[in-house]
């Protein structure tokens, strides 16, 4: 399982370098929120403000834990 959030709107060339604009700067939606579950299913969904792709990610990996459980 694995969770990751793209912000569309900058990039870093190296871990610890400034970021750098885009092509896509200013351009919405700002953030892209992925999800890759056990079985390798991946799930992808964009948002203008990074909370709501957070809160997406917490609801599906719950959602996904939950039903694996079951």
């Amino acid at each position: 399982m694995s969770i990751h959030l793209e912000d569309r709107w900058y990039r870093r060339t190296r871990p610890q370098s400034d970021r750098v604009r885009t092509a896509r700067y200013g351009q919405a939606p700002r953030y892209r929120a992925h999800f890759i579950d056990g079985n390798g299913t991946r799930k992808t969904k964009k948002f203008h403000g990074r909370r709501d792709a957070e809160r997406w990610l917490v609801k599906t990996e719950v959602a996904h834990l939950l039903k694996e459980d079951a």
